[in-house]
């Protein structure tokens, strides 16, 4: 397996999730682990891996790869039905396996670097059609602070090795979109070289880069 640690870091409030609606803005699921006699967040593998298949499938087709410009399960088996593949789902798996394809992308549950600062933030429910606010539907949810780091690590298969430059894309993608419903997050990969073996030289300056924050000035 090729592995590297991808470092994931706030640049806006992320909302502290955990099963509530879409409807007021929730980014990410956020799931609260008890430690040490304290409880502790960490974002599941399956959000970001989330987050990282719609990123690279905006992107894919802008540098050769093939995306059948699907997220959602059901659309994407019925793109699916009387074609192959496309990358995008080499990469991130088909739904179902009717191809007897599984996933060779594996995404570790993303664990915080030192303590996390979280902030209750009131807010009001707005009316969709009449865009204004609703007679008391305040509500307080939790958010992560701008700057807090999380850390997790990938792993891909060496037999998909074709595939290591389209998820470089989708990262670097994710980087400036948005994570979730409406926040912004900054990626960075660390990998001690270990990658520089397995992709192209064109895509050298691309990875080069991901080994960088790229939005600075966010502690």
């Amino acid at each position: 397996m090729i592995k590297f640690i991808l470092k994931l870091r706030a640049v806006t409030f992320l909302t502290v999730g955990g099963g509530l609606p879409e409807l007021i803005g929730v980014d990410v699921a956020f799931i609260r682990v008890p430690i040490e006699n304290e409880y502790k967040l960490y974002i599941p593998g399956s959000s970001v891996k989330g987050a990282l298949r719609t990123s690279t499938s905006r992107i894919a087709e802008y540098y050769g790869f093939k995306s059948c410009g699907e997220i959602e399960p059901g659309k994407i088996m019925r793109t699916h039905q009387n074609k192959g593949l496309c990358d995008v789902c080499k990469l991130f798996g088909y739904p179902g396996r009717e191809h007897g394809e599984s996933s060779p992308l594996l995404v570790s549950d993303f664990k915080p670097e030192g303590e996390v600062k979280v902030v209750d933030i009131t807010r009001t429910s707005i009316n969709n059609k009449t865009l204004t606010a609703l007679e008391g539907a305040l509500y307080t949810i939790e958010h992560v602070v701008p700057g807090t780091i999380f850390s997790g690590v990938i792993s891909l298969r060496e037999d998909v090795t074709s595939l290591l430059p389209l998820l470089l894309l989708g990262v670097a993608e994710l980087r400036t979109s948005r994570f979730g419903l409406r926040s912004l997050v900054d990626l960075r990969i660390e990998d001690n070289g270990e990658l520089d073996k397995y992709v192209d030289v064109k895509w050298k300056s691309l990875l080069s880069e991901l080994r960088k924050w790229l939005w600075e000035g966010i502690t």
